[in-house]
């Protein structure tokens, strides 16, 4: 097949065609543009080919394109596409075509020619009118009639909805997402109101909804408009992790998306609270202004957590200390001062929170604690927010660890099956990497705990923030009302590290100590580079050959590239490239989505959590086939196989590189950071600790001059916006827990 980029730009002849014809064959399909090359076939057998920016088309389809001739060296005389419309196909050899190419599994060519044999020419009318009349047509299984009318009716709303979009200037591959979100009532949503795009279908923003909206006759000042506008400056405050934002700004945000013209916004913003699309709090005077759920989920938190802290635990250690001294003693441990306390404290206590950097024994106060609550015989259950902190968390305690939205039972679309009217059956719930936590996913957390059940919550408050909305984790240190337990003494063992020092170092404001590059025992190493370009290629002489050879890791499994950005010479995007080219250049097969390649052989990423795959945001994996003709991908994530549509690939990502926010709550035995001047505002202390912390055996920073400093002075990075510790300030303070038997 050749390539699409062989079809030449030469000057169009005046011939004016129409050609219309069954979907032979589809040579080129660029799904990210939409970019097409069909050869289709007449009813008279000529065959015709046929290029254009084109609606995704399958083969059988009945296509009429309208367009010019143009002869081209690679492609002979084709057909340049200015207009194509699909049509459900009506003749009986196009029938027969249409149903055997395979929409629906299970029905061929035969059965396809059978049923076009019985109804002729009348069979669309069948489908879309009597489609018990299939019962007529021997041998036809109910289910497989069942299936035919389903994918008729399927496909013909797909075609209108690609048809119209594409018309407006919305290309196939987010016209499909419009699809797989709303179905069959996609085109009636997208026309009555082209902005809940933006608010309800994931990849499209809001210039693309206002772009349609605009072209659908909705006048520049049109309320509809304005209130969208508002709900669009909240939320990409919530994808920046805010979950509140001040009045004056978000009306500035807002006229900065409706561009310099926009109207005033103070009647749409009263529209919008009172139609509860907005949400508004006084705080000191000043209104803050929020999403509908978040401000929801604020409250939610601050209400459970009042929940718990009043009603008595179903348990209780008569003597907290004596436990405690049994526990450590049946373990072989001896606990630290501030493990000890906090040992006591969790043992005495309806929720405590637990922080501490590395080497400070936070793993070992878990396995205590878990200890100490089986000799009562408590029932713990043990999550983390992704898979990757529930398997480490599994690993380090001996126990079964779930994530989250798995120990809540997530349904896709519909939220967790386990609440409040069906709690958790447990006494204690113990949370890691609590940090990653944003805010809604805390609420349905509170939300499933029953009244006497403990929560004890683990993680690092100088790590990152979660990635959702919200700073939970910290909010929830600051508030007087709840017990903070702190570790900070080091442990020998730890501090023999370079890492563990120096993440400590980083995070008290200093430069991390270098170990020198001929010093067998060291494990923190650092590359001074001049640019980005010399950057680049050192990351990869480093990931590819000097790091395996010295220290024997796999550049696959055990090296990571970590990067603060995603865009630029320096960003994920571009590492990806260059390592992709380096360690995987001639994979068996590859295909290209958005300008990204994927492989057979690369290390990918999945992007979002997938409850059914049961694999998470984060989690890492590797192709280990690709099928053209079934048009899937198949992954192996922790030697589970699961395949990927090629419609579903924009959930994958390659991940030679990664971000330092989705590398949270996983561990690497190497981690290389890049560190650039022009990463700009993402030069901060916590970004830098979190990476560092993400390295078990070695890390190597590669950093322009200036840019390592720059990151160690800059603090805790940008501040977060929230509501939550505002809403927590009026608890009761948590209490020891007097009352209530141990089992």
């Amino acid at each position: 097949m050749r390539d699409a980029t062989t079809v030449s730009e030469d000057t169009p002849t005046p011939a004016e065609a129409e050609v219309t014809g069954v979907v032979d064959r589809v040579l080129v399909h660029r799904p990210e543009t939409g970019f097409t090359v069909l050869r289709i076939k007449a009813s008279n057998g000529t065959r015709t080919v046929i290029v254009g920016t084109l609606p995704e088309p399958r083969e059988g389809e009945l296509v009429r394109a309208r367009g010019s001739w143009h002869d081209d060296p690679s492609w002979g005389r084709r057909l340049l596409v200015s207009n194509l419309e699909l049509l459900p196909p009506v003749t009986r050899e196009a029938l027969v075509d249409y149903l055997g190419s395979g929409i629906v599994p299970g029905l061929g060519p035969k059965t396809a020619e059978r049923i076009v044999r019985h109804f002729g020419e009348a069979l669309s009318e069948v489908l879309e009118h009597a489609p018990q009349r299939l019962e007529e047509v021997a041998g036809l299984r109910r289910d497989l009639a069942t299936r035919l009318v389903e994918a008729w009716r399927a496909q013909r709303a797909g075609r209108e909805l690609l048809l119209f979009l594409h018309a407006h200037g919305i290309g196939p591959a987010r016209a499909r997402a419009v699809l797989e979100a709303w179905g069959r009532d996609a085109l009636a949503r997208v026309t009555s109101d082209p902005y809940a795009l933006a608010r309800e279908v994931r990849g499209i923003g809001f210039a693309t909804a206002d772009r349609l909206a605009l072209r659908l006759g909705i006048a520049p000042d049109a309320p509809v408009r304005l209130v969208a506008a508002l709900e669009e400056a909240l939320r990409r405050a919530a994808e920046d992790g805010h979950t509140a934002i001040a009045r004056p700004r978000l009306l500035a945000s807002a006229r900065e998306l409706l561009g310099e013209r926009a109207p005033s916004l103070e009647a749409a913003l009263q529209a919008g609270l009172e139609r509860g699309l907005v949400s508004a709090t006084r705080v000191d005077g000043v209104e803050w202004l929020q999403l509908p759920e978040l401000a929801a989920a604020e409250v939610a938190i601050a209400r459970e957590i009042g929940r718990l802290l009043s009603a008595p635990a179903g348990w209780r250690f008569p003597d907290p200390a004596a436990t405690a001294a049994r526990t450590a003693s049946s373990l072989g441990l001896v606990l630290a001062a501030g493990q000890r306390a906090a040992l006591l404290a969790a043992l005495a206590s309806k929720i405590l929170i637990v922080t501490g950097g590395p080497g400070t024994g936070k793993t070992t106060l878990v396995r205590a604690l878990i200890h100490a609550c089986e000799e009562p015989g408590l029932r713990v259950a043990l999550a983390a927010p992704t898979g990757r902190a529930a398997r480490r968390l599994a690993e380090s305690t001996g126990r079964e660890a779930f994530t989250l939205h798995r120990l809540l039972e997530a349904e896709p679309g519909r939220g967790f099956r386990r609440h409040h009217g069906r709690p958790l059956a447990c006494d204690l719930v113990v949370v890691d990497e609590m940090s990653m936590v944003d805010t809604v996913l805390m609420r349905a957390l509170l939300e499933a705990l029953p009244d006497s059940a403990g929560l004890v919550l683990v993680g690092d408050a100088d790590q990152l923030p979660s990635v959702g909305p919200g700073q939970v984790l910290a909010d929830l240190v600051a508030c007087p009302a709840l017990r903070v337990a702190r570790l900070d003494e080091i442990f020998r063992q730890a501090a023999q590290s370079g890492i563990v020092r120096n993440a400590h170092r980083i995070n008290r404001g200093e430069l991390p100590v270098i170990a020198r590059s001929d010093d067998p025992s060291g494990d923190f190493f650092g590359l001074r580079v001049r640019d980005p370009e010399q950057a680049a290629d050192r990351i990869v002489e480093l990931a590819v050959r000097r790091i395996p050879e010295r220290f024997g890791l796999d550049p696959w499994a055990d090296v990571q590239v970590l990067s603060p950005v995603n865009r630029g010479p320096l960003g994920v995007r571009e590492l990806n490239r260059r390592l992709q080219n380096s360690l995987n250049p001639t994979p068996t097969v590859a295909i290209e989505r958005g300008g990204v390649r994927l492989g057979v052989g690369d290390k990918v990423m999945q992007l979002v959590n997938d409850y059914e795959r049961e694999v998470y945001n984060g989690d890492l994996g590797r192709i280990t086939a690709i099928d053209r003709e079934a048009r899937n991908v198949e992954v192996v994530f922790e030697e589970r196989a699961h395949r990927y549509g090629f419609d579903e690939l924009d959930v994958l990502a390659p991940a030679f590189a990664a971000t330092v926010h989705k590398a949270q709550g996983s561990e690497y035995p190497a981690v290389i950071l890049a560190l650039a001047r022009a990463h700009g505002r993402m030069l901060n202390r916590r970004l830098l600790y979190t990476g560092v912390t993400r390295a078990r055996r070695l890390v190597v920073l590669v950093y322009q001059p200036g840019a390592l400093e720059r990151a160690v002075r800059e603090g805790g990075g940008p501040a977060r916006t929230t509501l939550l510790a505002h809403r927590l300030s009026g608890l009761r303070a948590d209490r020891a827990i007097e009352t209530g038997d141990a089992r």
